[in-house]
């Protein structure tokens, strides 16, 4: 048998019981990051700064919570529908690159923030860049995975 390579295996548990329903990822670590961001309707780009283990925990704390408002309120889950395009976010994906650049520096200083206090001077610093809900995203899952740490 040829050598496949190195696999990664990810189970995401939907609850603390062994009857919960599991999702299992398995392949490279790339496939197992696309297919956790495809199955669970993340934005990639608001993901992207997120280590392996990071994305995982965050996908965790998706699939609990899910659970928790089903089994908890007795709630169905309602398929989510595509938004139209409204004029404001065609305004963003024609925002200048200039823009842009600025994001992906504020994401790059997010991502090398080693304590949740340089994450809030981070943040204090650059107010017109956490105007964009990805960085704002980023910046959340950041934060919870230093207090996680």
């Amino acid at each position: 048998m040829a050598d496949e390579g190195r696999s990664t295996t990810v189970t995401i548990k939907y609850g603390r019981g062994h009857d919960d329903s599991w999702a299992v990822f398995r392949g490279s670590p790339i496939e197992v990051r696309e297919d956790i961001t495809a199955f669970f309707s993340l934005d990639g780009n608001s993901v992207a700064s997120l280590s392996l283990h990071e994305l995982v925990v965050e996908a965790g704390q998706i699939a609990q919570s899910t659970t928790t408002v089903v089994k908890g309120l007795n709630a169905r889950i309602v398929p989510q529908t595509t938004p139209e395009p409204t004029a404001a976010w065609k305004a963003a994906e024609a925002a200048p690159a200039a823009a842009q650049s600025t994001v992906s520096a504020v994401l790059e200083q997010i991502a090398a923030c080693k304590n949740t206090d340089e994450l809030r001077r981070l943040w204090a610093t650059n107010q017109t860049a956490f105007g964009d809900q990805a960085v704002m995203d980023v910046w959340k899952a950041r934060g919870r995975a230093l207090k996680g740490s």
